[in-house]
């Protein structure tokens, strides 16, 4: 009987994972995702530097800092109107104010904050590469950089519609562009503008590998990858909730679903998509570092590590 019942179990075994195989899921064995910041007012964005995970408050209006074991929760700066993107170079935590017009910085163990830029429309993504800091400008369709000190403002691209999300690789800058449905390169000397894809429904994150631009299609439910050059573009993930922010790590692409509640992950080629956390409330930005994936929670209000 006991052998009877032991053939019955794994059966069932074999069945239900058939049937996961067949649905194009594929779940892991539940990891232990540790909260490391809890208590926050719609946590957005997150930069990792060092021993420390940085991140934007929107609601709360505050840049804060938590170290990577979940301690020691700083304030850098505060009554911020709407702070989006985040970036750490050296010494300096930089930032965009969507509401408060601004591109600024404040130190690493806080201080006083620094606009470098001032009236701007409406400023979303960031990065910092080098000695300058590339921002977009959502209202103006621009895409812009200034000194990491401050001083003139260069124009890299102009007449964009609602440009988002930014990254870099090498003399390149990659940004999509929410209103028009367009992913783009333009070098970070400025020039011409090259369309890489079109037709995406809300385009938001994105990340760059040396062969490859991943971003996702919020509106449309897929993650896709085009050339940096171009050419065909790939669907890697479909059907999807609100995909709204994408990292590359290790040949796997790994994303949120805003409204499916989920972190997941597919092979850099496509295949199989694996959920890594399920029942999320709201999550969004999500940054990798040295082994670890950081996640916003932002309707939860949490920053949530978890081992890759």
């Amino acid at each position: 009987m006991t052998t009877l019942i032991g053939l019955v179990l794994v059966v069932a075994a074999f069945v239900i994972l058939s049937e996961k195989g067949k649905s194009g899921v594929n779940m892991l064995t539940t990891p232990t995702a540790t909260t490391i910041a809890s208590g926050l007012d719609e946590p957005h964005f997150l930069a990792v530097s060092g021993d420390y995970v940085y991140f934007t408050e929107l609601l709360g209006g505050r840049v804060r800092r938590v170290d990577t074991d979940g301690h020691n929760m700083t304030t850098l700066a505060a009554g911020l109107a709407w702070p989006m993107g985040i970036a750490v170079s050296g010494d300096y935590v930089y930032f965009t104010e969507h509401h408060g017009k601004t591109v600024s910085k404040v130190g690493i163990n806080g201080g006083e904050v620094t606009a470098l830029v001032k009236n701007l429309h409406a400023p979303y993504g960031i990065l910092v590469s080098g000695d300058y800091v590339y921002y977009t400008d959502m209202d103006w369709g621009t895409i812009e950089k200034v000194g990491i000190d401050g001083g003139k403002v260069t124009v890299l691209a102009t007449g964009l519609r609602d440009p988002t999300r930014i990254a870099i690789s090498g003399d390149y800058l990659y940004f999509t562009e929410y209103a028009s449905g367009r992913l783009s390169k333009a070098k970070t000397s400025g020039g011409d503008v090259t369309v890489l894809a079109l037709g995406i429904q809300y385009a938001c994150g994105l990340d760059v590998d040396g062969s490859y631009v991943y971003f996702a299609d919020r509106n449309g439910g897929t993650v896709k990858r085009v050339g940096i050059n171009g050419g065909e573009v790939t669907t890697l993930a479909n059907g999807l909730k609100g995909p709204i922010d994408v990292a590359v790590s290790q040949g796997y692409v790994y994303f949120t679903e805003q409204w499916g509640g989920r972190l997941s992950r597919v092979s850099a080629n496509g295949g199989k998509v694996t959920e890594i956390l399920v029942g999320l409330d709201e999550p969004f930005g999500i940054a990798i570092s040295e082994g670890y994936l950081y996640l916003a929670e932002s309707g939860a209000g949490l920053i949530k590590k978890l081992s890759l």
